[in-house]
């Protein structure tokens, strides 16, 4: 592609947090967001490799943000251009695994989302910044036919919502009939498409001057002549580079009847869901890491409300967050707790502050939200190069994307299970990231480079898994139940 016909494809400019993306791929700190689906039917298509290619089309070519690259990257003007067409045979991978076990299978699906998660996207100016990696067992159940879909995406595309649209567009498309012009494994991809308006065009965020004095105050006060009193626990500093790239991946996956007790148990103890998650990883923290006096986390929200992008039906990056600080007072009350009555009072009480705080967050946005803070960041190539080789940030962070919910005929494609990753550098010691299907399990992950200590987070792991297993059960928790 030329300048000029490269010219006339550019769709608009990356907006600010969209580069937040493309600025950490091209520096290699964080490459992709993955979300993987259980998809299966009562039948078997005649040719597996067709049916997904086509309705593998019929999704991008109902969401422009697959049909886009980028350019300029490693400048300050980078840019989505509009592909011309699209070679499925170079963005769908379609593997048979020879799984003598579900459990062998299980395990060879996370390595190859580890692997995934190592890969920087190529030739973006002319290949899609997306996969999708379609895994199948040899071995099929009988009567039944089913797959596990990975689609893999660059961040600056789309948000981490963005992935339960994509596989509701792919289930939708399984069970399509409607043709679509596919000419050697091409689609082309029409003129007439556009792109959302970046985020900070579609939302007009707002800052107090004490919520940026603040802001300013927190990164440019001279921390050696005004050190943090009780600094947070943020593990060990963030890698000099990133050459060492190394995620790591573990799915705990909670049945359907233990997701309805714990839904339950939160509802009656006036929290959510991801306020629990927040209050037994900060109880596991307490208990794990005994020296830390502090904790922080940075849990993702979504502003589609606000811009009026579907949630089900629109894939686009919509994204803020909001932090949460866990003080000594925090701290001390969990490792206080003599008696599991006293630690589950706790844990509730963690997740009850947290769902109104987040309320309270929510109710006052656009305003004062670190989203609206972008406009001053400067470059963010250098804001980045900045963090190496500092201590971290945050803790750790949570993201649940929700509930995927079946709305499907007899006979047609269902999902069974979904779950999603990310992993980066430069950001917290490890992310919390959930999913799940309505009438059907919980999936988390949790993601963590390589320079994080295995044992810690088996550990932590451990914990949580533990401690909604007692909550499923209506039982008290002890902070070590190792015995």
């Amino acid at each position: 592609m030329d300048s000029k016909s490269l010219s006339s494809a550019v769709f608009r400019p990356v907006g600010l947090m969209e580069q937040f993306s493309t600025v950490r791929h091209d520096l290699g700190l964080y490459r992709c967001v993955q979300n993987i689906a259980k998809y299966s039917t009562d039948h078997s298509p005649d040719d597996m490799l067709i049916a997904l290619e086509t309705a593998l089309a019929r999704v991008i070519l109902r969401h422009p943000h697959l049909c886009c690259g980028i350019i300029n990257e490693d400048k300050d003007d980078p840019a989505f251009v509009r592909l011309e067409s699209i070679d499925m045979s170079k963005c769908l991978d379609y593997r048979i695994l020879d799984s003598s076990t579900p459990e062998e299978h299980e395990q060879s699906l996370i390595e190859i989302v580890q692997h995934q998660h190592r890969q920087l996207w190529p030739d973006m100016h002319c290949r899609p910044v997306w996969k999708l990696i379609v895994v199948q067992r040899k071995a099929q159940p009988s009567k039944r036919t089913d797959f596990d879909a990975i689609f893999a995406w660059h961040h600056g595309i789309a948000d981490g919502v963005s992935g339960m649209v994509f596989h509701r567009s792919m289930q939708e498309a399984l069970s399509d009939s409607a043709t679509v012009a596919i000419v050697d494994h091409t689609i082309k991809i029409p003129d007439s498409i556009s792109l959302f308006p970046p985020q900070e065009d579609m939302i007009k965020f707002k800052i107090s001057w004490w919520f940026f004095l603040a802001a300013v105050w927190h990164f440019l006060r001279p921390k050696w002549l005004l050190p943090d009193p009780s600094p947070p626990w943020t593990g060990p500093h963030v890698p000099p580079s990133a050459r060492n790239f190394d995620p790591r991946v573990q799915l705990i996956s909670v049945p359907s009847k233990d997701v309805a007790s714990i839904l339950s148990a939160c509802r009656e103890q006036k929290t959510t869901l991801t306020g629990l998650f927040e209050a037994l990883v900060v109880s596991s923290l307490a208990f794990r890491v005994p020296n830390a006096t502090s904790f922080t986390s940075n849990t993702s929200i979504s502003p589609r409300s606000l811009s009026g992008i579907s949630s089900t039906g629109d894939i686009a990056v919509q994204v803020c967050s909001y932090s949460s600080a866990y003080n000594s007072d925090v701290v001390s009350a969990i490792r206080d707790a003599s008696h599991p009555a006293q630690v589950t009072d706790q844990i509730w009480g963690i997740a009850r502050d947290f769902r109104t705080s987040l309320a309270t967050e929510m109710a006052r946005m656009p305003k004062d939200n670190a989203a609206g803070l972008l406009p001053y960041a400067g470059n963010i190539h250098n804001f980045f190069r900045s963090k190496l080789g500092k201590p971290r940030e945050e803790t750790f962070q949570i993201s649940n994307v929700g509930t995927f919910k079946n709305q499907v005929g007899e006979g047609q494609w269902r999902i069974e299970r979904i779950f999603f990753t990310q992993c980066g550098m430069a950001g917290p010691v490890f992310w919390f990231n959930a999913a799940s299907v309505a009438g059907g399990p919980l999936s988390i992950t949790f993601t963590w480079q390589g320079d994080i200590d295995n044992e810690f987070m088996e550990n932590l792991i451990a914990d949580v898994q533990y401690g909604l297993k007692c909550i499923a059960d209506g039982r008290e928790l002890s902070l070590d139940h190792s015995g």
